[in-house]
């Protein structure tokens, strides 16, 4: 098996209407904090955190969960973080639960190899805050020791039916998007993200342009795998956004939307991803999802 995806989430993901569907389709694995103890249980009653909600989701996701006890060592690193947030002006309520989701991606067992653990976003000003995400100036590519930002988006299918309740949904989605079929389709597109983001030889318009053209073939194979199934189905879309390295330009880069596919390169900068050089074999990325105007993709 190839290296697997997992997304990591905050202490309150699992209170959305809609948690996990959408990100059950998307992740091979979800790490997910949980309470260790019923001292915390009940703080997080308190808070309004629904733990009995995130119980009855975690047995739905079966082994597709991996739950991660938010104890006190993790909270300690968490605070840590934190104030450095703090210290940066970007300490707003929301961003405590993004640096949570963000601890969740440097911590996970040395007994867990093989995957890349990815941020979860639902919102772009949790994106904006973590990343120090902004657009960068008309026509500039910002290249900081040969690297600009890229952003791949793509549309995908979710199971959507207007007569299902949401764990209906989880259900759903947790069991056709744990078929080897849809794993195997899966899998090839996120090991086309990584080639794509390791990638040396971005120079121009066309290479962007190949790029969306073969996650477009990809994305149909996927789509037709849950299409066999014959449920109903809605479209959302996701962007993942990481770093890539430049080769010789040979012109402007601007974004390139075909179909169910967007690839953009220099059009943002996020300070937070060009400052991590720290040569890992892994570049940190970050995913959102159902923002399309904000990246230029109507």
């Amino acid at each position: 098996m190839g290296k697997q995806v997992w997304g990591t989430f905050s202490v309150k993901d699992h209170c959305d209407a809609h948690a996990f569907v959408s990100e059950a389709m998307l992740y091979d694995r979800l790490a997910i904090p949980i309470p260790p103890n019923g001292e915390e249980r009940a703080r997080w009653r308190e808070a309004g955190w629904q733990p009995e909600r995130l119980d009855r989701l975690l047995e739905i996701l079966g082994e597709r969960a991996y739950a991660v006890k938010w104890d006190a060592e993790r909270q300690q690193s968490w605070k840590t973080r934190l104030q450095a947030g703090r210290d940066l002006a970007q300490a707003t309520g929301e961003w405590a639960f993004v640096a949570t989701r963000t601890e969740l991606t440097q911590g996970l067992p040395r007994n867990v190899t093989g995957i890349q653990a990815v941020t979860n976003y639902t919102t772009i000003e949790d994106l904006e805050r973590d990343l120090s995400l902004r657009p960068s100036a008309e026509g500039q590519v910002p290249i900081y020791g040969g690297t600009a930002i890229a952003v791949l988006g793509h549309e995908f299918l979710v199971p959507d039916d207007p007569g299902w309740t949401h764990e209906d949904l989880l259900r759903e989605a947790v069991e056709l998007s744990s078929e080897a079929a849809f794993r195997r389709k899966r899998s090839s597109f996120w090991r086309w993200q990584r080639e794509f983001l390791d990638d040396k030889g971005i120079t121009d318009q066309s290479a962007i342009r190949e790029a969306v053209e073969e996650m477009q073939d990809l994305l149909a194979d996927e789509k037709a795998v849950i299409r066999k199934k014959q449920i109903r189905t809605g479209t959302q879309f996701a962007f993942l956004i990481g770093s890539v390295s430049l080769g010789l330009l040979g012109g402007p880069l601007t974004a390139i939307a075909l179909g169910g596919g967007f690839v953009s390169v220099g059009g943002f900068i996020a300070g937070k991803l060009l400052e991590d050089r720290s040569g890992a074999a892994d570049k940190p990325v970050s995913l959102l999802r159902d923002i399309r105007k904000h990246f230029g993709w109507d």
